[in-house]
């Protein structure tokens, strides 16, 4: 698969480019400081008593299929999360539902991209499962990361015909919704996911809810990783896991054509 005509006609979606710049700013400035950490939640903390306070006294109306239960359920952790440590809370929280690897086989081993500086951790996890037998193809994804994480398979020894992928996806949602729209024709239905242990939870359940059958596997986040990077994963994706059960992306759907809006 040609990754660079992939990328060339990907769909533009400034709105998405835009959020996802605008979402990581915010991010690194609370992951900064503890202070910031603690300020933030507690304006979190405020702002979901006084919506629970409204909601309960019928002040707004919520659309069908929705209820007081499901924000109390998704509001409280995110506020309660963002207003402590993440690396105390979160970090365990985001890892302790993960399987351990049992040494399943899959249809296919896909690599999500996370930056550069994580790229390396995450080639040597599929070159380790590839050598083991474990897939018969490996599916690279990510806007930035795909070329470069194909590139490097090669390198280490996995023929160019076992290499596939998609440079388009700027988000989680948009990794799941492009790879299916890619694998699933060929009938891969059974996957090995590859990403740093604080993302994948999430991103299981996003592949999940397109129809995949998931293996998590976590590539290990390197040792040189200051605090502040690794206190900035761990809120993005304690954020990112509340923010996408709100929008319901972790329940069963159906999957869109590609376009600009249905991955964002």
């Amino acid at each position: 698969m040609n990754l660079g005509m992939i990328l060339d006609i990907c769909p533009e979606n400034i709105s998405v480019s835009r959020w996802v710049q605008f979402t990581g700013s915010i991010t690194w400035w609370v992951a900064k400081s503890p202070l910031a950490s603690l300020m933030i939640g507690g304006m979190l903390m405020l702002s979901f008593l006084i919506i629970s306070g409204l909601l309960m006294r019928g002040f707004i109306l919520l659309g069908r299929g929705r209820s007081i239960k499901r924000v109390w359920s998704w509001g409280f952790p995110i506020a309660f999360l963002v207003s402590v440590s993440p690396l105390l809370i979160g970090e365990p929280l985001l890892t302790h539902f993960l399987p351990a690897y049992q040494g399943q086989t899959a249809d296919a081993v896909v690599i999500l991209g996370r930056g550069r500086s994580l790229q390396n951790s995450r080639v040597m996890a599929a070159a380790e499962l590839m050598a083991m037998d474990r897939a018969p193809q490996v599916f690279v994804s990510g806007h930035g990361d795909a070329p470069f994480l194909a590139n490097q398979l090669e390198r280490v020894g996995i023929a160019p015909s076992k290499i596939s992928g998609e440079a388009c996806s700027r988000t989680t949602e948009q990794n799941a919704k492009y790879t299916a729209q890619q694998l699933m024709p060929s009938g891969v239905r059974s996957i090995i996911l590859v990403s740093d242990p604080p993302h994948l939870l999430r991103s299981q359940l996003v592949f999940r809810s397109l129809g995949f059958d998931v293996i998590p596997y976590p590539s290990p986040l390197p040792q040189t990783l200051g605090l502040r990077y690794r206190r900035l994963l761990t809120m993005r994706e304690t954020l990112g896991l509340v923010a996408y059960g709100v929008m319901g992306r972790y329940q069963p759907r159906p999957i869109h054509s590609m376009n600009p809006t249905a991955a964002q």
